[in-house]
């Protein structure tokens, strides 16, 4: 529906031409993506509008969402016809959505919903446990989720994890410095020592990903430590291991440069199982997207098919990578788990010392068919 109402109400507004900001690529190990500067093609026929208290630039059925203005804007009507009012004072964070809309991204033929969690609930209550597993990190298959790693400075506890009770469903981790005792729910420090309680759920057990275009709409925490993050494991981490399991990151945000997305695949240079660290390599690329991630809700998705993964932020594209890219070794045809988390991580995201509290907000996670490919195995 705001897709229809922004291509109705395009005819009607000035059209402006604008270039999108320049993002920096990264290098891993041997490998780099390197994307350079981007624009969106056609720039000068996108039109500007505003629905509500956002901006969005928008060409067709395409709609990209840009910082609010205070200009006239347009508001949703009960009657079938859009209307044109002043604007009220621009929103830093909207209200999460409500309506289940197939996403439309340039290039790609997005099928049918496979599976989904909207995070509808009673305030204060857990996440579906027939979908997800709120894990505590033990190092151990059966708590640990697959993979946790050392050097963060998080206890993980699955009361850190709640719904919001909202209409349109959140679910919510909260990072808190501990002063005091940790939770009693909390798991063991993977660190020389941990300051801080956190949240990290997974599908492992519950749901298995094959391909597809996976999505989730992401409010980011704020504040220079934290390490959220959108990810994938390959399910045969515990028998092969990591890295040769393989490990897609869909986003992961550095809190001290909130306005950077960056996206990364994992891979292992050795088929011999359970070794680490001399044959992982990964390639990495950011996009700048203009504005501070944790102020709104952003889309972070993955475009998965046989022998290639893509990588985006509200429809832009950050990488693509293949098995060219990584010399031939591809880990990315076997079935894959999600993972939510937020760590707090001073080597990724820097200092925590002032770091007292934060939320990421996960509005819905959903998972459909791309191009024809994509199955969702349940338990």
């Amino acid at each position: 529906m705001k897709r229809l109402l922004a291509f109705f109400l395009a005819a009607n507004l000035i059209a402006l031409g604008f270039s999108l900001p320049a993002h920096a690529g990264g290098i891993a190990g041997t490998k780099c993506v390197s994307l350079g500067a981007k624009t969106i093609s056609k720039a000068k026929t996108y039109t500007c509008i505003k629905i509500g208290t956002r901006l969005y630039w928008t060409l067709g059925s395409k709609t990209i969402s840009v910082k609010p203005t205070p200009t006239p804007t347009a508001t949703r009507s009960t009657s079938p016809t859009p209307t044109l009012t002043p604007s009220a004072a621009p929103s830093a964070s909207p209200t999460p959505s409500t309506i289940i809309e197939k996403p439309v991204v340039d290039g790609l033929t997005i099928g049918n919903l496979l599976w989904a969690d909207e995070f509808k609930g009673l305030f204060g209550s857990a996440i579906d446990s027939t979908k997800w597993v709120a894990r505590n990190c033990h190092r151990v298959p059966a708590n640990g989720g697959g993979a946790c790693f050392d050097g963060e400075d998080q206890f993980y506890a699955p009361s850190a994890i709640k719904l919001d009770g909202s209409a349109s469903g959140v679910a919510v981790i909260n990072t808190t410095r501990i002063n005091g005792s940790k939770p009693s729910d909390a798991g063991i420090c993977l660190s020389v020592s941990c300051h801080f309680v956190s949240g990290r759920f997974d599908t492992q057990g519950k749901a298995l990903f094959q391909y597809g275009y996976i999505e989730a709409r992401i409010k980011m925490p704020a504040g220079s430590g934290n390490h959220p993050a959108f990810w994938m494991l390959g399910n045969s981490i515990n028998q092969v291991g990591w890295p040769l399991s393989g490990e897609m990151d869909i986003t992961e945000i550095h809190s001290n440069d909130p306005f950077v997305s960056t996206a990364a695949t994992h891979y292992s240079t050795s088929a011999i199982p359970n070794i680490c660290c001399d044959n992982h390599f990964y390639t990495w690329a950011g996009l700048n997207m203009g504005v501070d991630l944790t102020l709104d809700y952003h889309s972070y998705a993955i475009a998965w098919l046989p022998n290639q993964v893509s990588y985006y932020v509200d429809g832009r594209k950050v990488s693509t990578t293949t098995p060219v890219d990584l010399g031939g070794y591809w880990h990315f045809n076997d079935k894959f788990f999600l993972i939510l988390n937020n760590a707090v991580n001073t080597i990724f995201s820097g200092s925590s010392d002032n770091l007292q509290s934060s939320t990421m907000s996960i509005d819905w996670v959903r998972a459909y068919q791309l191009n024809g490919y994509g199955t969702v195995t349940t338990r």
